[in-house]
């Protein structure tokens, strides 16, 4: 006698995978033994590319698929004012006093982080994290493309369980969601399940939830043409990964009760002894009730549905021939399915899918992703819940209009721009049933904005500024980041503006192309994406301009503005990363561990002496270019302007007695370049006044150490004192330290 399932019905999230997930055949079951030459080999004929492959000239001539702009031209100083400095405190102070307004005053209430170790792209753990960068560009374009969401790669140097969770949750205060990608099971479900607790912003995987809802929606169609119901079907799925595994759990939740599971050690049955891991033994519990054993093969056997979500060639035409009438084969591997459409037909299969763009029936993810997340992100739902995978597939078949249904019409193409609004609408309907919504939205609303970003370019209707004659400066910045949402957006660098170039970069077989080179040969990173001309903005929020600790989110729109600076005057794509973390030690590692991102780091209102420590690590930890703006960008301007200064007083740089009033990153930072290139008087204060060799209180190793190049008279005392007579004072502290008393204490003409 069967075992009894435990199958659940709560109203709690599925499980599911992206059809670019390939040559595995039950995703982190492999052992050292898995002919991985031969795999290869077949994958190289299958791709099929030369040096001068048309995506690839692409890619180099573009440097990748996407870039970082600003939304709000900066024409001129008025406008830098308001998106930089003094404007953006007010943004800063607003979001410092109401967290959640950080979702309308910046990017990130329309920014996705597609959160990857790459780990699943080539079916077990090789090649490094840079190849998944291409892929993650087209998924990149593709929110985009289809609903108009900012959605950013963020690549990972390591496969640990905890320090991914660790990671994802720290950089959240920079996301709306978070979009889990190519990532091997087990260890998947483990860190979508950790983080969706630990984040306070959704987590959706396409390997967990999104091939679910595809495949699922594909069913409900077929089944149609073949006038069997869901619940009467016998199906057998081939691949106990992520994707197999999810989309098992979504289908016995949708109502399909004769499900069998099958691996390289054939059907997974419960305490079964072999190849087993704890995401097989947990669907055992709810698939096989009638605890089969046996191959692929002898599963097969008067089955209804066929799902393949493993490797290519392991289906021949006389399986699907001992299949039930009318079979359904959806094999989903790519580059090469379980068995090819015509052998499929061969065989007898009535209704045939592939993850393949050059087949009919074309079923890849890209179809879900972007209308999900429209969903979460306009809702503002925390979690995902059961009813929305079940809503969104739905949607997803009710694209294809029953006049139009055929067996090589199951799921609607790609270029379906009702696609994504169909499916936002479902989400919000279900966050709002089951009480996740948090925005005051209806499901119509979020359909019509989605189509209109489709076809009119922008979310939402334009409206004026509220630029009047009593406007306030304040009210005109917080007005500006209000309409546009925050001033940074992704772009695509490459329009999806019709099938062929759909095909050639954004969707399998053509895309895992770069992924394969790149794998075989890292140095091409830099020429096939965005990574070398692309900086991280990196900052803790601890001492962000002159307003302090204000914390990692209320320090987002300073780093947008650093980014919109970096393209307007360098042509150099900058992206912030606001952490969630204070532990220099913890910084360095989240930053190494996003670094394969990166083709360099930028770091940002850190407060000392942590920075100097982080700086230091980082160089020493990382292969790529470690900038402090704090310290290196300002002791490199006022450098500037103090030589000029020097020329209208006549007298070299040597001759000036000069007053730094700060001892952060940026004070210690321009006295180090100061006393490097030669002057030879330098008096650094802080709070507690003039700092020297012999001072004991409120010394840290940074200021021991700029005492002795600095203030050789051990001068003591406040500002107040040690100003008189100076030529030159260099404030770096906080407003209100100056008087202009103190200035008529200073030398004649003083700077």
């Amino acid at each position: 006698m069967a075992q009894p399932t435990t199958r659940t019905t709560a109203d709690s999230d599925g499980l599911g995978l992206d059809s670019e997930s390939i040559l595995h055949a039950d995703g982190g079951g492999r052992t050292p033994d898995d002919n991985a030459a031969e795999v290869d080999a077949r994958v190289a004929d299958v791709l099929d590319y030369e040096a001068d492959d048309e995506g690839l000239d692409y890619r180099r001539r573009y440097r990748g698929l996407i870039g970082v702009g600003s939304k709000v031209p900066i024409r001129d100083r008025a406008i830098l004012s308001l998106v930089y400095t003094p404007g953006v405190a007010d943004a800063c102070m607003a979001i410092h006093r109401e967290p959640l307004r950080s979702f309308d005053l910046t990017c990130r209430g329309n920014t996705v982080a597609i959160l990857t170790d790459g780990s699943d792209i080539f079916g077990r753990e090789s090649g490094p994290p840079e190849s998944a960068i291409p892929l993650a560009e087209a998924k990149s374009v593709i929110f985009k493309t289809f609903a108009g969401i900012d959605a950013f790669p963020v690549f990972l140097s390591t496969h640990d369980v905890g320090e991914i969770v660790e990671t994802g949750v720290s950089i959240s205060p920079t996301f709306g969601a978070i979009c889990l990608d190519d990532i091997s099971s087990p260890r998947a479900f483990t860190i979508a399940d950790n983080l969706d607790k630990a984040a306070d912003i959704p987590v959706f995987s396409n390997q967990h939830h999104g091939t679910a809802i595809l495949v699922l929606g594909a069913l409900y169609n077929s089944l149609k043409l073949v006038d069997k119901k869901l619940e009467d079907v016998s199906v057998v799925l081939s691949g106990a990964g992520i994707a197999g595994i999810g989309v098992a759990r979504l289908l016995t939740r949708a109502g399909v009760r004769n499900l069998v599971v099958c691996d390289r050690a054939g059907a997974i049955y419960r305490y079964r002894p072999e190849r087993m891991n704890w995401a097989k033994a947990y669907v055992a519990k709810e698939t096989n009730l009638d605890q089969r054993q046996g191959s692929l093969e002898a599963m097969l056997k008067g089955a209804d549905v066929f799902i393949g979500l493993s490797t290519g060639d392991i289906v021949t035409a006389e399986m699907v021939q001992s299949m039930a009438p009318d079979p359904i084969v959806f094999a989903l591997a790519v580059p090469t399915p379980e068995i090819m459409p015509e052998q499929a037909r061969k065989g007898g299969a009535r209704v045939i899918a592939t993850g393949r763009s050059d087949f009919p029936n074309t079923m890849d993810v890209s179809l879900v992703f972007p209308g999900f997340f429209r969903g979460l992100l306009d809702s503002g739902a925390r979690n995902i819940r059961l009813r929305m995978l079940l809503y969104a597939a739905r949607a997803l078949a009710d694209m294809v209009r029953p006049s139009e249904l055929h067996a090589d019409y199951v799921v609607p193409r790609i270029f379906d721009f009702r696609v994504a609004p169909a499916i936002a609408a479902a989400v919000v309907h279900g966050a709002i049933e089951s009480g996740e919504a948090s925005r005051h939205v209806t499901a119509e609303e979020v359909a019509e904005k989605t189509l209109r970003y489709v076809y009119e370019g922008r979310l939402e209707p334009q409206r004026p500024s509220v630029r009047t004659e009593g406007t306030t400066f304040r009210e005109e910045a917080i007005d500006l980041r209000e309409r546009h949402h925050g001033i940074l957006e992704i772009r695509s660098k490459i329009p999806i503006r019709d099938h062929h170039i759909l095909n050639l970069l954004y969707v399998p077989p053509k895309a895992l192309v770069p992924a394969h080179v790149i794998r075989d040969d890292v140095t091409k990173v830099t020429e096939l994406t965005a990574k070398g001309n692309l900086v991280a903005i990196v900052t803790d929020g601890s001492a962000v301009l002159g307003l302090g600790d204000i914390g990692p989110q209320a320090a987002l729109p300073v780093m947008e503005g650093k980014a919109v600076l970096f393209q307007t005057l360098a042509v150099v794509e900058a992206f912030p990363m606001c952490l969630a973390s204070r532990d220099p030690d913890e910084i360095v590692r989240i930053v190494t561990a996003i670094a394969p991102s990166f083709g360099g780091i930028n770091l940002e209102d850190i407060a000392a002496p942590r920075c100097f420590e982080i700086e230091d690590k980082l160089r020493a930890a990382l292969d790529m270019p470690i900038f402090h703006d704090d310290q290196h960008g300002t002791a490199i301007v006022v450098l500037a302007g103090m030589l000029n200064a020097a020329k209208l007083r006549n007298c070299g740089l040597h001759e000036l007695k000069i007053v730094i009033n700060g001892a952060g990153a940026a004070g210690i930072a321009v006295a180090k370049l100061l006393t490097a290139v030669g002057a030879a008087d330098v008096i650094l204060c802080d709070r507690a006044g003039a700092i020297h060799v012999d001072r004991m209180d409120r010394m840290d190793g940074s200021k021991r150490a700029i005492a002795e190049i600095t203030n050789r008279e051990r001068r003591s005392g406040s500002l107040t004192d040690i100003l008189p007579g100076a030529d030159v004072f260099v404030g770096l502290s906080a407003p209100g330290t100056m008087t202009p008393e103190m200035v008529r204490s200073m030398a004649d003409d003083p700077i």
